[in-house]
């Protein structure tokens, strides 16, 4: 049962697809990181969500943070709509969190004086990255009911290598809607993006009427490094009229070209694509992919690393959820939404999931190679449980079952690869390549002529215990391969073999 169980957990499609997942709280004021720990494909169980920065524990303070990117680097972007800044989190000791010395820093700083452009950021609700790694800002100019500022999309570059953009050249202003209008409504940016033609795509939510609500599309026709010439900003997607006020809070896209718009007022999930390039999003070329039921609250929109769309919502229950059109007929119904996170159910409660930001997960333990077969007929297994963390000192646990019953037993690894070299005369293959180690020899219990041995082993506690081991100290992205080791008289060199396993270390 216990092979069964832990052969399908590590070979679960599901697994590989859950990504690492960041969420915004603007409630508590935290950005918390979610890891499905136990593979089961949600992020409800216990120690499944960890706070990755708290403002009342951070060296910097954070009182809305309302848009969230993950760099390649791993560092996390947050803007914050009521201190005006960019900050910038990364977990440099690999704890899972943010809140040590050095982990926290202000990538933005918006407010009077705070960046040699003089740019008054005054209510950042976007964030986005391009393929060179700049950052996009959308941000409004309605603090609270006062006037302060523009409305503004921004871009910023660390151009000295200094940790911030901040410095001279470093954030200029890309396109100002409404630039020095006085009157808070005619333009409200919620969110950015990059699209894949080059072209830079906001939402705009003027309450006025002195812009369209509608996602727009800004081209820097004339190189100029701003939106300051005729026919370089229009409306690309106006949503059709609603019964309620449309709100937009986000757009996506995906790798087919097709976006994906968040209305927070109506509950709906759009899906647009410009069949014919004319450069707006025209009759039939829009559809309302899903729609939720009220209370839904759908804010942040995300593409997983499976394709999938991930989207945060906070009303009723606040929850992480998939959607996928599964059965391909160009929407998505309440049956092909899968709740990742859920507040009613899950060990831990995000009082206000706002955004969301995903970064591919390590891909779960693999099975491989080819167990012998000992005299008593016994293919053993090896499996495992738990969670590979460089940063722990136990919690992932090697499992040999099917072992002949009452012999030795011991297991060992390698990091140099997998091999399958033949072991003797017999049916096994050795799996691991040289050099390997060897932890101790134990006994596998069971009755002797049946397959009834097994072994565990904790092998982090292990090679937290042996700090001369091959590979330690170990680090996140170290790729380890493991195999059994079994006595068996009658059999080819006395011995066989399980199957193997690889897995590779977590931060």
């Amino acid at each position: 049962m216990l092979r069964t169980l832990l052969a399908g957990l590590a070979l679960a499609p599901l697994a590989s697809a859950l990504d690492l997942t960041y969420v915004a709280d603007t409630t508590d004021d935290r950005i918390y990181r979610l890891r499905d720990l136990n593979l089961d494909g949600d992020y409800d169980d216990a120690g499944e969500v960890g706070t990755f920065y708290d403002t009342a524990l951070g060296l910097l303070p954070m009182t809305s943070p309302n848009g969230l990117v993950v760099r390649p680097d791993g560092g996390v972007l947050v803007c914050d709509s009521n201190v005006d800044q960019v900050l910038l989190l990364r977990d440099l000791n690999l704890d899972g969190d943010a809140l040590d010395a050095g982990e926290a820093s202000v990538f933005f700083d918006g407010t009077a004086g705070g960046n040699a452009a003089g740019i008054l950021m005054v209510a950042a609700n976007g964030v986005a990255l391009d393929a060179s790694g700049r950052v996009w800002v959308a941000s409004n100019n309605q603090i609270l009911g006062s006037i302060v500022g523009d409305d503004l999309i921004l871009v910023l570059e660390d151009l000295n290598a200094d940790g911030d953009a901040n410095d001279a050249g470093e954030a200029r202003v890309f396109h100002a809607p409404v630039l020095g209008s006085g009157v808070v409504g005619d333009s409200i940016p919620t969110a950015v993006k990059v699209g894949l033609d080059g072209a830079v795509y906001y939402a705009e939510n003027g309450v006025t009427g002195v812009l369209a609500k509608a996602i727009w599309r800004l081209e820097d026709l004339n190189g100029s490094g701003s939106i300051d010439a005729p026919g370089e900003a229009k409306a690309f997607f106006t949503i059709p009229p609603q019964p309620s006020n449309v709100f937009l809070w986000d757009v996506e896209q995906g790798a087919d070209g097709a976006w994906y718009v968040s209305d927070r007022g109506n509950e709906i999930l759009w899906r647009a694509f410009d069949a014919d390039s004319d450069g707006v999003i025209g009759a039939g070329e829009a559809v309302a992919w899903f729609t939720g039921s009220a209370p839904s609250d759908l804010w942040t929109v995300r593409f997983a690393s499976d394709g999938s769309i991930v989207g945060c919502e906070a009303a009723g229950a606040d929850r992480i959820r998939r959607f996928a059109d599964s059965d391909s007929n160009g929407v998505v119904t309440v049956f092909e939404v899968t709740d990742l996170y859920n507040d009613t159910v899950a060990a831990f409660d995000i009082a206000n999931p706002r955004s969301i930001a995903l970064a591919p997960d390590l891909a779960p333990p693999v099975s491989y190679c080819t167990a012998g077969t000992s005299t008593s007929g016994c293919n053993a297994t090896l499996g495992w449980s738990g969670f590979p963390s460089a940063a722990a000192s136990s919690g992932f646990t090697l499992h040999a079952t099917s072992l002949e019953g009452d012999k030795q037993v011991l297991l060992f690894y390698g990091v140099s690869g997998r091999s399958a070299a033949s072991w003797g005369s017999g049916s096994s293959f050795l799996c691991v390549k040289a050099p390997t180690q060897r932890t101790s020899v134990a006994n596998s219990g069971g009755t002797a002529g049946t397959c009834s041995g097994s072994l565990s082993l904790d092998w982090l506690a292990f090679v937290a215990a042996n700090p001369t081991a091959l590979g330690v100290p170990f680090a996140a992205g170290d790729v380890i391969q493991a195999q059994g080791w079994y006595r068996d008289p009658p059999s080819a060199k006395t011995t066989n073999l399980t199957d193997a396993l690889e897995f590779t270390l977590a931060p």
